[in-house]
């Protein structure tokens, strides 16, 4: 509003007059000056005045609470990580696709959904970092997440290996977030029974599993010694609740073995 200031209104001078007295155009003529002036000033002031601010509150962060932290996938237990100079994991493709780099913030998961983000919590210490899943496993007993190396190295890992962890699913931008079950029908759930790598018990136990529960699958795995592998699975699951029924008469059925199946996805 800059160009208010170049306004100019001219006047005849007034002629002194007692208000009241000569008559109502001597009376407009000695007002009309002051009234003018006051609105100007006044239409000035408000257009120059600093625009009304809007403030906003951005639900579901970190030091809060909503109803997006009630419906975000919540789980802990104890991680590890890979992608160390000698255990062969770097470059490799993960069950995304996409190459393994442990410098960047990624980890594994048995059965988030592929591209999901995660915040990660190191009970012991209370560092936190927000992870994005590429990749399946940990396949050891007893473990929830493997981090990249990055991630553990935020979380300070590297040093002892393993810590327990509490992790939570989020959005891309940090934000308490629940899970997409579309992504339950685009990569289904299934049943690792066992890793192997000698070939008659690969056949040994996919006849047996055949027999007892239908279609088996074999994936091509590499160990962490650098083994090839066979993972054995079972079945192809939409709803956890289904595969966990049949895990649970898998294990009761190879119990004498030492075989703990658990559930993982189909990618």
């Amino acid at each position: 509003m800059s160009w208010i200031h170049e306004i100019q209104i001219a006047f005849d001078p007034p002629t002194p007059v007692e208000p009241g007295k000569g008559g109502l155009l001597r009376l407009m003529r000695w007002g009309t000056p002051r009234v003018a002036t006051l609105v100007i000033l006044s239409f000035t002031l408000h257009c120059t005045r600093p625009p009304a601010s809007i403030t906003t509150t951005r639900t579901g962060s970190r030091s809060g609470s909503s109803a997006h932290d009630a419906q975000a996938y919540v789980e802990e237990g104890m991680a590890s990580w890979y992608g160390g100079n000698d255990d062969g994991f770097s470059g490799r493709p993960t069950a995304s696709g996409e190459l393994f780099d442990p410098e960047q913030y990624t980890c594994a998961h048995r059965t988030l959904p592929l591209g999901s983000f995660v915040e990660v919590e190191n009970l012991e210490n209370h560092k936190r970092t927000v992870l994005r899943v590429n990749d399946r496993g940990p396949f050891v007993k007893g473990r929830i997440l493997d981090l990249s190396k990055r991630g553990a190295q935020d979380l300070g890992l590297i040093g002892q290996g393993t810590s327990r962890v509490r992790l939570r699913s989020v959005d891309a931008m940090g934000l308490p977030t629940a899970l997409d079950p579309a992504g339950n029908q685009a990569d289904p759930f299934v049943i690792q029974v066992a890793s192997l790598s000698d070939p008659k018990n690969i056949e040994s136990l996919t006849h047996e599993l055949e027999n007892a529960f239908g279609a088996v699958s074999l994936q091509s795995a590499t160990a962490r010694n650098g083994q090839s592998v066979k993972r054995v699975r079972v079945g192809s699951f939409t709803t956890r609740q289904d595969a966990e029924q049949v895990a649970e008469q898998i294990a009761k059925l190879l119990k004498d073995r030492g075989v703990e199946p658990f559930i993982t996805r189909q990618r």
